[in-house]
């Protein structure tokens, strides 16, 4: 009876561990997900870092795995963003970290199209007042409304930001010509094993 009790043990917790798609510096982020009524698939995980210090691990949820930015940015469907704060950042630097990855991928006109939104994005962060380690900061891409929602910590924060141009701006911000950091942006598009270039 106890050799079977741990067989049963052991079989739990292989299944346990299969609901999560991996570890990155002890943050672990589900395989799958549902956003907007659509399962998505992790895509990939990375680390952002600056200077010396370990910033945030970043999660890619896209609807189907794809190694090629262009297809992330672009192609169809609901999308996730998730940022696990690995350090504490006040609201003024990880606006300016957002601000300095949109105006290195996008042109004043493009920015201008996107302003609204990007101030709309900043003011609810800096309502929030810091991202603390530890804090999950999810960005939410509807298909079906066209629109962005910011999560922290599993609550919405105010209304959805309208335009699919918002959001794949900052898909750019990682996956972009000039992304934050080129090592994160070949992590998140890892090439899955059922995908040729």
């Amino acid at each position: 009876m106890a050799s079977e009790f741990g067989v049963r043990v052991v079989i739990i917790l292989a299944l346990a561990g299969g609901a999560h798609a991996g570890e990155l510096e002890g943050v672990q982020l589900d395989d799958r997900v549902e956003v907007d009524g659509q399962a998505l698939e992790l895509n990939g995980m990375a680390l952002r870092t600056r200077m010396f210090f370990k910033v945030y691990v970043a999660g890619l949820y896209l609807p189907q795995k794809v190694s090629n930015a262009e297809r992330a940015i672009e192609g169809a469907g609901a999308k996730r963003i998730v940022l696990v704060m690995l350090r504490d950042a006040s609201a003024d630097q990880f606006c300016e970290s957002v601000e300095i990855g949109l105006e290195a991928n996008h042109n004043e006109a493009e920015l201008e199209r996107i302003q609204p939104q990007t101030a709309a994005l900043f003011a609810k962060i800096r309502a929030i007042g810091e991202a603390r380690k530890g804090m999950r900061i999810v960005l939410d891409y509807s298909a079906s409304a066209a629109a962005t929602t910011l999560f922290v910590d599993g609550v919405a924060q105010g209304d959805p930001m309208p335009g699919a141009e918002f959001f794949r701006g900052l898909l750019r911000i990682w996956l972009g010509e000039r992304p934050a950091q080129p090592d994160l942006k070949r992590m998140l598009l890892q090439q899955s094993d059922n995908e040729k270039e």
